[in-house]
């Protein structure tokens, strides 16, 4: 015969079920202590790397200065072999200090990588095979690569000290390589006088780039190099670069500027090498702190295997103490307990002692009376006898108030429950009531929300009145005819029996009725809508998708059939998935500039169609020639 878990003694599954949480403890011992060695570890790699973000930082430094050289070079501003030739040495010397064994992130480092292509770069940009737009590209590219690893190393940072630490660092290095670019751009431009468009839209990149960075730099720099910098970061080279930039970003243009590339590059170099020294100030402080981090993780897992052992020592002693107290106690009640247990109510304990089991042997057959009591009692309400007597024993005789409870509840269900029928058809008018209630007022909100919207529309209407800039009164008409888009959404809301959404073929066709009656186009201009059945939007959508509509017929009727004597208008809704849908729009006029086409902010009616569909969260595209402008919209409604 198999031996079962409840033949085995109390003692021994006592001891089993205390295994249990023994286990889990010494997992979670191990669990600790593995955690604190991994912690450990990762201390001491962070350390590691952050001595050699120094070796990066100079690395970065050096390609900043030979990218500076060699588009002097090229230019033909310094023809200085020897002198590209010495940078080219502190490169190199800068990139063999990355392959030191101390560095066990050799294999993460991409720069590592992109340098292999250095030689070659060089090498077209001596023979001068090589424009300065793509040297200067190349070099930017590396420096990226680099700043990439750096921001690597700091996402490894396990606490915030050291990550808030290393990304003020990268700040600070974003910062010095956007003005690098400055540098170089400026340089090339006061030498010539001006810039093409393309690198001053690259400038301006650069120079917000600097701003951003510096001041990430100075949000989350340490306490001692916030103040290093304040004190060190000034002086008449540091204020002439400010004003520079300040001025060109200004003007966004050189001409007129009349600086001397000479006084630029000495300034803009002393600028540079003050941040590259706060650079180095920087990185010697979190190499100070991961250092202490390490330390403090070797002490803390010491701690922690000591604690969690003495814990266990702890554990283990309580836990055969308690054994030892309970087996006499467990053996006392088992024969009594096993028989209840088997639904003999009829057995009883015999009181051998007075002291606590003895107590206990009272209390359990007081607890089988009880029992017998309430099973007598429990038959005859089983049987419907609900008049039947439950003995409670006092207020914490939770069953016997309970079966009480209950006979006088089933009593009680009886007489209720046409009560509770008639309560629930009276709560049901009310309800009835209570909706038809809030449709009127959602129907009145509507209704005002159009009453206001088109009193909005008349004094716009009386207000272009008095205007005589026909500019102006564009701008009335626009907005008059805007309006009347919304005042529409709400007129359709409060006359039909749908209270959220609106349907799109019926909102269409009024629309264009309303907006040729607006600009009064009349026959004129030839109009057909081609809608799938079924398509409602609610307010969200249907607001901007409105003035989008509002938008474009009236750019047409304006704008596409100018010194025609008519024209057509398509428009195509058609239902693409569940979730998304396609509007096409187009008219055979005139076709719009190209130049009109991308928004710069300068157009409001471009702007808006383009807001609209961000906030329909859609997608326009839009194409536009001599037999019309058609605008395409994917959507998906929110």
């Amino acid at each position: 015969m198999a031996l079962r878990f409840a033949d085995l003694p109390v003692r021994t599954k006592l001891l089993i079920t205390l295994a249990i949480p023994m286990v889990g403890l010494v997992l979670l011992i191990g669990k600790q202590v593995d955690g604190s060695l991994k912690r450990r570890d990762v201390l001491r790699y962070i350390n590691l790397q952050t001595r050699n973000i120094g070796r990066l930082s100079g690395l970065l430094h050096e390609l900043q200065e030979e990218n500076a050289a060699t588009l002097a070079y090229l230019s033909g501003v310094q023809d200085n072999q020897a002198r590209l030739s010495l940078q080219y040495v502190r490169t190199n010397a800068a990139a063999d200090a990355l392959n030191d064994p101390e560095l066990v992130l050799g294999q993460d480092i991409e720069g590592a990588s992109v340098l292999a292509g250095l030689g070659l770069l060089r090498q077209r940009a001596q023979e001068r095979r090589i424009g300065s737009s793509d040297v200067d590209m190349a070099y930017r590219a590396m420096r990226a690569t680099l700043l990439n690893d750096l921001s690597r190393v700091a996402k490894l940072a396990l606490d915030p000290e050291t990550k808030d630490r290393l990304y003020s660092h990268l700040s600070l290095l974003n910062a010095i390589d956007a003005l690098a670019g400055v540098r170089t751009t400026l340089d090339r431009g006061f030498t010539r006088g001006w810039l093409p468009v393309a690198e001053l839209g690259e400038l301006s990149d650069a120079m917000a780039r600097y701003a951003t960075n510096l001041y990430l730099f100075e949000r989350d720099a340490p306490g001692e190099v916030l103040a290093a910098y304040q004190q060190e970061f000034q002086g008449p080279e540091v204020n002439f670069v400010r004003t520079i930039m300040g001025t060109v970003q200004e003007k966004r243009a050189l001409e007129g500027l009349n600086v001397d590339p000479a006084e630029w590059r000495l300034s803009s170099d002393r600028t540079l090498a003050l941040l590259n020294g706060l650079a180095d100030r920087s990185i010697d402080r979190i190499v100070e702190s991961t250092d202490a981090n390490r330390r403090d993780a070797e002490q803390r897992l010491l701690l922690v295997l000591v604690a969690l052992v003495g814990v266990l020592s702890a554990v283990i002693f309580m836990a055969w103490v308690i054994l030892r107290g309970m087996r006499r106690t467990v053996s006392e009640v088992t024969h009594a307990a096993g028989a209840l247990a088997e639904g003999d109510i009829r057995v009883k304990v015999p009181v051998t002692s007075n002291d606590e089991f003895g107590n206990m042997a009272r209390s359990f057959n007081r607890m089988i009376e009880n029992v017998r009591a309430l099973s007598a009692s429990a038959e005859a309400i089983g049987k419907g006898n609900y008049d039947t007597p439950v003995p409670v024993r006092g207020a914490g005789d939770v069953l016997g108030m309970a079966l009480s409870r209950m006979k006088e509840n089933l009593r009680a269900a009886r007489d209720l429950d046409a009560e509770q029928k008639k309560a629930l058809e009276e709560e049901k008018t009310k309800l009835q009531q209570a909706n038809a209630r809030i449709n009127v007022l959602i129907k009145e909100i509507h209704h005002r929300v159009k009453n206001n919207l088109q009193v909005v529309a008349s004094l716009l209407r009386l207000q272009r009145a008095t205007v005589d800039d026909e500019r102006l009164q564009h701008v009335f008409d626009q907005s008059q005819s805007r309006v009347a888009s919304m005042a529409l959404i709400h007129e359709k809301l409060y006359r039909g029996d749908e209270l959220v959404h609106l349907d799109l073929a019926l909102y269409i066709q009024e629309l264009f009725a309303e907006l040729v009656q607006l600009n009064n186009v009349r026959d004129t201009i030839r109009y057909s809508a081609e809608v799938d059945p079924g398509i409602t939007f609610d307010l969200t959508t249907m607001v901007p998708l409105g003035l989008v509509l509002n938008e474009l017929i009236t750019n047409s009727f304006k704008h596409a059939f100018k010194d025609r004597p008519s024209g057509r208008i398509t428009l195509t809704v058609k239902r693409v998935d569940e979730q998304a849908f396609d509007l096409i729009y187009a008219d055979d006029g005139v076709g719009i500039p190209p130049q009109k086409i991308s928004s710069d902010g300068t157009t409001l009616g471009v702007s808006l169609i383009e807001s609209l569909v961000e906030q329909m969260n859609g997608l326009l595209t839009v194409e536009s020639g001599p037999e019309g402008t058609r605008y395409h919209i994917r959507f998906r409604p929110r």
